[in-house]
Parts: structure tokens; C-alpha cells; sequence
């Protein structure tokens, strides 16, 4: 596993994911890393923006494209509140069967900003508990201005 950071964030990634920055549409910024956890295809996002919006409000919005989710709070360190969701969005990136990849997104707000860690797999390759060190590393730290 190796560290990555950015604005506010801090994570453990797979040595075989790669990672560089990434901004979103939307966002002031983020990253992603692509790539695989044993033999399975995985993309793992981190995206971090002003919360413009309440917090439940922003978590129903984040869900509108889902096909179906269940979702818990869940503790972020350095978070303020977090929701943890698990479920399937229609997306053809890993080549899904039927288009249809499993989707885990951690939303965690902090003095007015919201950060998403989301990691996408194709259903069929099982690896959920792969992905497990992932999200239980996700942490807000504190921001460099």
C-alpha cells in the first residue's frame, strides 16, 4: 500500500493503483488512480469541493444517478459527519458486465467543505473486502493554506 494526499485528504492505495491529480467538473479538485487490485480492474476518486448546500441535501444529490445504494454513517477521522453508501451505478469504465459496476462512496463533510472518496469495481470479479483497506484509511487531515 502506498499514501496518497491532497487538499484537506489522505488515503492508502494498492501499489498498483496509479494516481495523479484530478479536477471534476464541479470540484475545486481531487485525484484519482487507476488501475488493479489483483485481477480485477479498480478506479478509486477522491474529490473535495465547498459544501454550497446541507450535508443530507448534498448525500441525496450525490445519489440521484445510483441505480440502487444503502447507505450508514460511519466515522471519518478529521470528519464532522461521514456516510458511507455501497451500491451499483450504470458506468462502462471497467467493462462491467451490463454496464453495471459497484460503486462504494464515502462522503464526509468539515467546516463547510465536502470531500468523496469513491471507488468503482466490476461486480463480478468479488474483490469487496479488497477494498476494505481502502476506505478504513480515508482521513481528513489538516489543510495546508
Amino acid at each position: 500500500m502506498k499514501t496518497i494526499d491532497g487538499d484537506g485528504w489522505r488515503l492508502q492505495i494498492p501499489d498498483a493503483l496509479i494516481a495523479k491529480a484530478h479536477k471534476a467538473h464541479g470540484y475545486d479538485g481531487g485525484a484519482i488512480a487507476r488501475g488493479w487490485i489483483g485481477e480485477a480492474p479498480a478506479t478509486v476518486i477522491v474529490q473535495v469541493k465547498a459544501l454550497e448546500m446541507g450535508f443530507n441535501e448534498w448525500v441525496r444529490y450525490v445519489h440521484r444517478v445510483w441505480l440502487e445504494h444503502s447507505e450508514r454513517r460511519v466515522e471519518v477521522p478529521g470528519a464532522a459527519d461521514a456516510i458511507r453508501s455501497d451500491g451499483v451505478i450504470e458506468f462502462d469504465g471497467l467493462g462491467a458486465k451490463d454496464g453495471r459496476e459497484s460503486c462504494t462512496t464515502v462522503i464526509a463533510k468539515r467546516s463547510g467543505r465536502v470531500w468523496s472518496l469513491t471507488i468503482r469495481t466490476r461486480p463480478e470479479d468479488g474483490i469487496d473486502a479488497e477494498i476494505e483497506p481502502i476506505i478504513a484509511s480515508f482521513e481528513l487531515v489538516a489543510e495546508v493554506l
